[in-house]
Order: C-alpha cells, then sequence, then structure tokens
C-alpha cells in the first residue's frame, strides 16, 4: 500500500548519559571558558549544519564541601549549563536541533535548597541533556548532537552510549500540508476532529478536550486530544496519548496561495502529560509509526486521498503542497488505519436503542430531559428539584440508564454529544406521542441525519422489530423476551437471531448464555438460548 510520507515536527526528550560521569559537562566548561564560546559545522545527509556552544547560568548549587558523592571535584562557585545549538543553513531555518548540557549527580539542588535530580536518581555522577529540535527525524536527533559535538572540538563519545532506563521522550509530532482549498472536510463539524471530541467526550475514565478556534480563518486551529483510552476506541492497538490538530500559521490569509504557509498542517503530536507511563528513545519507532498512522487516518476518513499521485503518476487534484521539509513523497506502507469512529457511533446508538427499548421510567424521561436541555453536569438533587422527584428515586432511576450517562463527585451528564443528540431525537418523538419502545428507538435512528450508519446493527434492530423481540441488555445475563411464535420454531428463530447478532459484532457467547422468554403452542416458555444449537434444555 502506498501513502504520503508524514515529516517530522517537534521534537522534545531528555537524553542522560553516565558512562564518562561529567566529562561532556566539564569539556564544554572548558571549550568555553577558553575561547567564550565556539563555533563551528558539519555535513549531514547533503545539508550543511552550523553550530554554536555557548552557556547559560543553571541556577544549580554547587555540591557540598566541592565534591560530589561520587568523589568528583567540582571547583566552580557558579554552576553553569551550556547550548550546543545546530541549525541547517538554508532560508528557513527551522531544522534545528538545540541541547542543553546539564550536570546530574546524587542530591543535586537548586541554589534555593529544591532537589533537582529525582529522588530515585541511582546513576550518580552523569549528565543530562535536554534536546529540543524541530523538522528532524527522531532517530537523527543523537547524531545531529554528537555531529555538532565534533564540530566544536567536544568529544562525540561523550553522547555515544545514552542510558535508555533514564532517558525520557517528552514531545514529538508529524505532519503533512494540505491545500486550503481542500482541507475543510478535516475541520468540519461533521469531520474526524470534531467527530473525535464529540463521540468521545464526557468519558471521565479517560481524557478528552476539543478546541475549535476560527477567530482568524474557517479552520484556524482545531484540535482535539485523547488520552490512551479514548485512543484505543479509536485505534485498538495504539497505546499513545496524541493530539491531532489541523491549524494555520499566524496570518496565513494575507500570504500568496503559492506560498507554503498558506496552507494548513494536519498533524498528530505525542502528549505524555496525558498518561503514567513513559516513552523511552528506543520506542522512536513505535511513536512515529503511531503519529504517522494518526494522521493518514484522519485524512482517510475525512474523504481525502492519503497519496499524493495516483498509480500512474498522475496527480488527480492537488491535496497536498510541500514545504521546505515536508516532500509529499509517496512511500510504501504496510497499512492505512481507519479511525473506526463508525464502531463508536454504533456502540453509543446501541446504548439508546437498548435504554429506549427496555422502556423508561418517568423519572429516567425527567432526568434525560434536564440532562439535554443543561448541556454540561447537573447533580441529582438538581434534578429533583426541577421535576419535584425525590432526590433517592432520581439516583435510582440514573443507576438504571448508567450506560447513558457518567456519575462522578455528585454530578451526572449524558456520556456524549452523540448520545444528547440521539436522546434529543427520542424525546422529540415521545413529544409526538410514539410510545412504543422499539419503534421509538428505531424512529430516533432512522430520522438522525448523521454521515455513516452501522448498517449490521440497524439490520438486527429491524429483525427484532419485525419478529417482535425484546433483548434486555442490563443485566449480567441477556434476556430475550419473544413473544408468541407463529409459524417459526423457537430454535429458528434462535438461530437467525445469533446470525444478526454476531454479524452486528456483538457478543456470540453472550447471546448463547441468554435465557430466552416466548410462548408457543403449549404455552409460556423459558429456555437457555444455548439449546437452539447444543439442545438444551426448557427452563419452565
Amino acid at each position: 500500500m502506498k501513502a504520503v510520507e508524514t515529516a517530522p515536527h517537534e521534537y522534545m526528550a531528555n537524553y542522560v548519559y553516565s558512562n564518562s560521569g561529567l566529562g561532556a559537562w566539564f569539556g564544554a566548561a572548558r571549550l568555553v571558558d577558553a575561547t567564550g564560546s565556539k563555533r563551528g559545522s558539519f555535513r549531514l545527509n547533503g545539508e550543511t549544519w552550523r553550530v554554536t556552544l555557548s552557556y547559560q547560568e543553571s541556577g544549580l548549587a554547587p555540591p557540598e564541601g566541592g565534591e560530589t558523592p561520587d568523589g568528583t571535584r567540582v571547583d566552580f562557585d557558579t554552576l553553569r549549563e551550556f547550548r550546543l545549538n545546530a541549525v541547517v543553513d538554508d532560508e528557513i531555518g527551522e531544522r534545528k536541533v538545540k541541547a542543553l548540557i546539564q550536570p546530574r549527580w546524587y542530591g543535586l539542588e537548586s541554589e534555593s535548597g529544591k532537589s533537582v535530580a529525582r529522588p530515585m536518581w541511582e546513576l550518580g555522577d552523569a549528565v543530562n541533556v535536554r534536546v529540543n529540535a524541530s523538522n528532524v527525524e527522531f532517530d537523527t536527533v543523537e547524531t545531529a548532537i554528537q555531529r555538532a559535538a565534533g564540530a566544536v572540538t567536544l568529544d562525540p563519545m561523550y553522547f555515544d552510549d545514552r542510558n535508555e532506563e533514564y532517558s525520557v521522550v517528552m514531545d514529538a509530532a508529524r505532519y503533512v500540508r494540505l491545500d486550503r482549498d481542500v482541507s475543510g472536510p478535516v475541520h468540519a463539524r461533521e469531520g474526524p476532529i470534531a467527530r473525535m471530541g464529540h463521540l468521545l467526550e464526557s468519558d471521565r475514565s479517560g481524557y478528552r478536550k476539543i478546541v475549535q478556534d476560527d477567530t482568524e480563518r474557517v479552520g484556524y486551529y482545531h484540535t482535539v486530544t485523547l488520552g490512551p483510552k479514548r485512543v484505543r476506541e479509536c485505534f485498538p492497538d495504539h497505546r499513545i496519548p496524541k493530539e491531532f490538530k489541523h491549524y494555520y500559521a499566524r496570518n496565513a490569509e494575507s500570504l500568496p496561495d503559492d506560498h507554503p504557509l498558506a496552507h494548513p498542517k494536519v498533524e498528530a503530536s505525542y502528549q505524555g502529560s496525558r498518561w503514567d507511563e513513559t516513552l523511552r528513545p528506543v520506542d522512536h519507532d513505535e511513536l512515529a509509526d503511531e503519529l504517522e498512522e494518526a494522521v493518514l487516518a484522519t485524512i482517510n476518513e475525512a474523504g481525502l486521498p492519503t497519496q499524493p499521485l495516483d498509480d500512474d503518476g498522475l496527480g488527480g487534484g492537488r491535496t497536498y503542497v510541500e514545504d521546505a521539509y515536508f516532500e509529499a513523497k509517496t512511500v510504501d506502507r504496510s497499512r492505512v488505519l481507519p479511525l473506526n469512529l463508525e464502531r463508536v457511533e454504533s456502540d453509543q446508538r446501541n446504548v439508546v436503542v437498548r435504554q429506549l427499548a427496555n422502556g423508561l421510567s418517568p423519572v429516567e424521561w425527567d432526568s434525560l430531559k434536564t440532562l439535554v436541555a443543561d448541556g454540561g453536569d447537573v447533580s441529582p438533587a438538581e434534578i429533583a428539584d426541577e421535576h419535584d422527584w425525590h432526590p433517592d428515586s432520581v439516583r435510582r432511576g440514573l443507576r438504571r440508564i448508567e450506560d447513558m450517562v457518567v456519575r462522578e463527585q455528585g454530578s451526572v451528564a449524558l456520556r456524549s454529544h452523540y448520545v444528547a443528540e440521539q436522546v434529543v431525537e427520542a424525546l422529540d418523538a415521545a413529544r409526538e406521542g410514539v410510545r412504543n419502545a422499539m419503534g421509538t428507538a428505531a424512529n430516533a435512528v432512522q430520522n438522525a441525519e448523521r454521515r455513516s450508519l452501522d448498517e449490521r446493527t440497524d439490520e438486527l434492530i429491524a429483525f427484532c422489530q419485525s419478529n417482535g423481540i425484546h433483548i434486555d441488555e442490563r443485566e449480567a445475563q441477556l434476556r430475550v423476551r419473544m413473544g408468541n411464535l407463529t409459524g417459526e420454531s423457537w430454535s429458528e428463530l434462535v438461530t437467525r437471531l445469533k446470525r444478526f447478532w454476531t454479524a452486528a459484532g456483538r457478543d456470540p457467547e453472550r447471546l448463547k448464555e441468554s435465557v430466552t422468554h416466548y410462548r408457543d403452542e403449549a404455552g409460556p416458555k423459558i429456555r437457555q438460548a444455548r439449546g437452539a444449537w447444543t439442545g438444551g434444555q426448557t427452563l419452565q
């Protein structure tokens, strides 16, 4: 499979080197003490890089007695940190690696007496290199640091044996640049960025944040940030929290069409603050793959081509815009992932359909009315006051519809914006006198204006309607109520139900363990569904 190759954008990390102790820090100090600063250059991947070594005040305190706990003598009254900066010599000057060389030892403190090295620092004397890079492939960053060191006569071997246990990646991003005339579907109201936010919001066991800023122009700055739980909703085999972004450079509107910055970026970036795990530089391949797959999936979900050229080499209209660092090259990829938003949408629709099919009590209806009207978090007590219910009745009602709402610390909200839309449709249908529970649910689904329906789920709903089947999923064990059987045996009906159930992505084992209620010529019966394909017994 061919697809456009994304380009690296921002990158931040801490690289820790311990084999040479404080050697890199002392070496930089000697060079700067002798010259004030040091300059040089090197060649890498056909480009010339300009290098500067300089210093800044650190705010760190010298070790007590002038000696580190490992016995290294530090004869400085004031400690400095050293900036080793390398920038590609081109017109843009935005392909760069900035490395801040910092000392580390047991018990390192700031001048104000605060601990600097983390409490579990067990490496002893070492050097931390705080890295800020732009438009450089993640695996090339360390090579650039080594070449930059050599260019100013600092031994490159100081940066050759990185300690992976202590080194940490804090930020990374990859992007493509789209033509502004075609990028609208990415940030549209029904586009992938908005849908990710609206489908996954309010699930308080994860993190979700959406920003839609059109102050300068339409699509100026649209982002959604998803924690690892929500990322897995879209990409089941991804684990890294990410921000998905469509944005323009400031004042892009004033630039001519042939200027790259007149066109927006679509970007995915790692959000290290959104989880309790840690990425190491050794995880670069996984990180790059997940970010690239996220960008391509966003473009694909928006209905845009994921490769710049057709197979015959002819462009199918302008989609991608090259800039100084994004070349819009076509590369071979093993896959282009879907966002799986249809599955998320289907699961949330099923929640509403199931709850409505089971019927709602007056207190549950009133609770939903308040939640839809409020548009945010309210307390059960507020719902009770508004509708003259006892608070305990409201709490019991909310527990019965827990799949549609989230409750936390005295407040309650609908599970997502999409669920809210479904509920609004159901409430409108109820106001018009549609009282049949399954009919109300079906009307809510049929009348919804949405981009994509889960056809298999709709077929399951239609099958249940046409055969008078009601499925109660609220208990641990499913209950399937079939009513009167006419012209078809129980086992045939259960077998047909199993086909629709399984095709809609539901768990066949759960249906197999369900209890069915029905009536035939001999009267009412209760049987385990497994009997339809194992010869099980009638329970009643």
